[in-house]
């Protein structure tokens, strides 16, 4: 319930509200530490000021939710439940620990989150588990949950009189900045909400301009997470990689794949991106890939998987991290 989304479930519950490695039927989830009100800058520049950072939120406001339906508060949310680990990370910079009920117990675990050993989380109380009696015992007038949310809990709490609002589209890193602008507006916090965006995009254009000095032939990049999983086009591991100057070896597959070892041998990719969740024996010694020229030049590589599987602000790390792996010479 708290997936992140993007790769999967059976290899992590580390990865809930973002991604990890999937389980037999599910797309794997990828997954992913800021300061209170921005992004962490590895690559960021001083956020100007911009108009909305000066708006004051007005209420009833009206945002259209995941599923694309109008979705109405008449008042600001003083006390919201995070179901998600991308919005754990997103809200608790937008509204901080004192409108937070409660976040997903994944915010605690280093290995999938961004904001885990940040002081603010030892203010919020409550650790969401896959429980809807749970979230509806924390007296909350906003919930805010993912697509993948199952929707018995949703119907559970919505038949409790409690306002649930769905957060969708984790397809690039657009959406992510989309996704971050919407929730801005519906917390009364729009100016925040503008300036992590003006943030990301800082960081993108500074990344963007370390790459024009990248050769002009771009490597060919797979990312692989366990049993398998291979990120095709339309994820948000395909923008990264884009993103980071390199061509995502299995863009002609749509969303999240399973794939055999023979056709990672026809794929051939110049760079192998890792979840941490396969294994030496799974990969790097699997005589079925002695051959691989990312084996043979050592382009193996296994990068944060917080940022990696991030849906939030912090997915724009997940981009540096993959050009220091692609151009190690430009982002030193």
């Amino acid at each position: 319930m708290f997936k992140r989304w993007m790769m999967g479930t059976a290899l992590a519950l580390a990865l809930l509200a973002g991604c990890s490695a999937p389980a037999a039927t599910e797309a794997p989830a990828t997954a992913a530490t800021a300061v209170a009100t921005t992004a962490p800058t590895e690559a960021a520049a001083t956020t100007a000021p911009t108009d909305a950072a000066t708006q004051v939120a007005s209420y009833p406001v009206t945002v259209k939710d995941g599923t694309g339906t109008d979705f109405t508060l008449d008042q600001q949310p003083k006390r919201i439940a995070s179901l998600t680990l991308g919005t754990d990370e997103v809200l608790l910079d937008l509204v901080g620990p004192e409108r937070l009920v409660g976040v997903t117990y994944l915010a605690d675990d280093k290995t999938t989150s961004n904001i885990a050993g940040r002081p603010e989380l030892a203010q919020i109380k409550t650790r969401f588990q896959d429980d809807p009696e749970q979230v509806i015992a924390t007296n909350p007038d906003l919930v805010v949950v993912g697509s993948f949310t199952k929707p018995d809990v949703v119907d559970q709490i919505r038949k409790a009189g409690i306002k649930v609002f769905v957060e969708g589209n984790f397809t690039s890193i657009e959406a992510m900045k989309q996704n971050i602008l919407t929730l801005g507006k519906l917390v009364g916090e729009p100016g925040k909400a503008q300036s992590m965006a003006d943030q990301m995009d800082q960081q993108l254009a500074a990344i963007a301009d370390k790459l024009k000095a990248a050769p002009a032939k771009k490597p060919t990049v797979l990312y692989l997470a366990a049993e398998n999983w291979a990120a095709g086009s339309a994820t948000t591991v395909d923008d990264i990689i884009t993103h980071a100057g390199g061509v995502n070896a299995a863009s002609m597959l749509n969303d999240w794949n399973q794939i055999s070892p023979e056709k990672v041998v026809e794929l051939n990719p110049d760079v192998v991106i890792l979840s941490p969740y396969v294994t030496d024996a799974d990969f790097l010694k699997n005589p079925a890939y002695k051959d691989l020229a990312a084996i043979k030049n050592n382009r193996v590589a296994a990068p944060t998987d917080a940022h990696l599987s991030a849906t939030s602000q912090y997915i724009v790390l997940a981009v540096q991290d993959v050009a220091k792996v692609l151009y190690p010479d430009l982002f030193k």
